[in-house]
């Protein structure tokens, strides 16, 4: 093999996997279905349970406004808290809360972690003993 089609297969190589690259970016789906589930637990409003479209790069905020008015306030710490959904609002008296998780994890942010495809996030409205 010479050195000309040596550098010949190194250039194919190289074209065959930025064209590879390029076709992986372009699956990746701009809009994608999570499953929303809220809890009103001592609200005593049925639970929510529902399949949500979102888009590349929505929070788990996000996806609850899409079906829910939401309202942000200080509650505890931060003015990006979620303060109230559906009219439902926390109530730092009663030690009620909602607590967001996503797949299962509590360690998310409603307001930054980006959601993936299949992604399941569920609200819960706790009271906590005091």
């Amino acid at each position: 093999m010479t050195l000309a089609m040596s550098w010949g297969l190194v250039r194919c190589a190289g074209v065959l996997l930025m064209l590879g690259l390029a076709a992986g970016c372009a699956t990746v789906p701009r809009e994608f279905p999570v499953t929303l589930e809220v809890d009103y637990g001592p609200a005593g409003k049925p639970a929510i349970h529902e399949t949500v479209i979102v888009s590349r790069g929505a929070t788990p905020e996000a996806a609850t406004t899409a079906v829910f008015p939401i309202e942000k306030g200080s509650v505890c710490c931060d003015p990006r808290e979620t303060s109230a959904i559906d009219g439902v609002a926390a109530d730092p008296a009663a030690n009620r809360w909602w607590v967001v998780s996503v797949n299962g994890s509590k360690k998310v942010s409603p307001y930054k972690t980006k959601l993936k495809l299949g992604d399941k996030i569920r609200w819960e409205y706790r009271q906590y003993e005091q």
